[in-house]
């Protein structure tokens, strides 16, 4: 397989006359449209994968891989090319105003490493293999919305060349933070609840190794900082709140913390390498729709960024094959396949998403996320528990008890 940056010229812009009705329209190419697109095109399905950007394009984010993710870009057969373009990950450290977490991810949960590839990448090659799976990819085009023509959705698609029309049997909605089409189409009642983050890249000569950080600190709270090494003598820096702090505006949070005493012990002087950017992340998960007539929500579109960390691409990979599986059954007539899917995400995720979103509230003042990790680094089998649950590799306490984890980790 061609790795992003050797793709032939012209591959990611091809606008393809679609057939009179696809099997299944998947809307939006990232990683969770990108995975369903492949994965339902492996299983025979006839796909049409539409963005409105062409690819390669960046997207902000952190740029994490967990193990989590590593398992799906197993079963996406991508790993070894993104071995080969990102920086692994072996070392976890967060740091509190009064305490530190620092583990082997080895000792936190499976495989035991992880990675950071810049979106830009890595959103290229997933798109890429869904195309080469068999999927038809329709950029640059937008979805302004869609109407039940009996036995299929036909969607009403804006492209350069003007408005066409794609219709499917099933859709997949994995347009991410950008809830303009679900809540134009009524899917969404009101716009969702989400975070806030801003990121830029950075060279960092020298730092910060094979080490994801994560700073809770006078800096950064009640949001935290993150710094993620690209393998390129560069870093991914970045600070994501549940709200706005007040007046302070972002670029500023940012440069506070890349003036930090934490930043600086690692990065030094750091010389931007991109400008800073904004994003919203929705982590609405818990109360967001999955499902509507002919349609499964997966990915960020479905609330799926952890309330606590922001990561996302894990849950996007994970829910777009789960998306893609039950489309599969849903184009052979299986009744209740789409209801089994959205079980199906509640059951992979809803324990963890109410966890996270109780240990924000924990982790969102000094004293709470000092106590967390002072009792962590006194209690080192609890301590790399803390560490899996914080990267989602790990097993959720039964009831999302926060409190019982807190004694836990006190008392051992």
């Amino acid at each position: 397989m061609e790795e992003s940056g050797a793709a032939r010229p012209g591959f990611f812009r091809r606008v393809t006359t679609p057939a009179p009705i696809h099997d299944l329209a998947v809307i939006g190419a990232g990683p969770a449209g990108a995975a369903a697109a492949y994965h339902a095109a492996r299983a025979g399905l006839r796909v049409a994968l539409l963005d409105r950007a062409e690819f390669p394009r960046d997207k902000i984010c952190g740029d994490g891989l967990t193990g989590r993710a590593v398992q799906e870009l197993r079963r996406l057969e991508l790993e070894e090319a993104v071995r080969r373009r990102g920086a692994r990950i072996d070392r976890f450290d967060l740091r509190a105003p009064l305490g530190r977490v620092a583990a082997l991810l080895q000792d936190a949960g499976s495989p035991g490493y992880a990675y950071v590839l810049p979106r830009r990448q890595l959103d290229a090659m997933l798109v890429e293999r869904a195309v080469e799976a068999g999927a038809t990819l329709l950029t640059p085009c937008e979805v302004r919305g869609w109407e039940d023509a009996g036995t299929a959705l036909r969607l009403s698609v804006e492209t350069p060349a003007g408005v066409t029309a794609v219709s499917a049997r099933q859709v997949i909605l994995a347009t991410g933070a950008h809830s303009g089409l679900a809540l134009r189409m009524r899917l969404l009642k009101r716009k969702p609840r989400s975070m806030v983050a801003i990121r830029q890249y950075v060279a960092a000569p020298g730092g910060p190794g094979d080490t994801w950080h994560l700073h809770f600190s006078p800096a950064t709270l009640p949001g935290y900082g993150w710094i993620f090494p690209t393998g390129d003598g560069g870093a991914n820096v970045g600070v994501g709140l549940e709200h706005r702090r007040g007046s302070v505006s972002l670029p500023e949070l940012l440069r506070q913390y890349l003036h930090s005493r934490e930043a600086r012990r690692l990065l030094g002087d750091a010389a931007p390498r991109s400008a800073a950017r904004s994003f919203p992340l929705r982590c609405d998960f818990l109360a967001s729709p999955l499902i509507a007539p002919r349609i499964l929500i997966a990915g960020e579109a479905a609330g799926l960024v952890n309330p606590l960390t922001g990561e996302g691409i894990d849950y996007a990979l994970e829910s777009g094959r789960l998306a893609a599986e039950h489309a599969v059954r849903i184009v052979a007539g299986e009744s209740g396949a789409a209801a089994a899917y959205a079980a199906s995400l509640h059951d992979h995720y809803a324990r963890l998403f109410a966890f996270s979103e109780r240990l924000r509230g924990w982790c969102g003042n000094p004293w709470g996320v000092s106590a967390l990790a002072l009792g962590a680094m006194a209690r080192p089998r609890l301590k790399n528990r803390l560490v899996g649950i914080l990267l989602g590799d790990a097993p959720v306490p039964e009831r999302a008890d926060v409190a019982r984890l807190a004694r836990a980790l006190w008392q051992g």
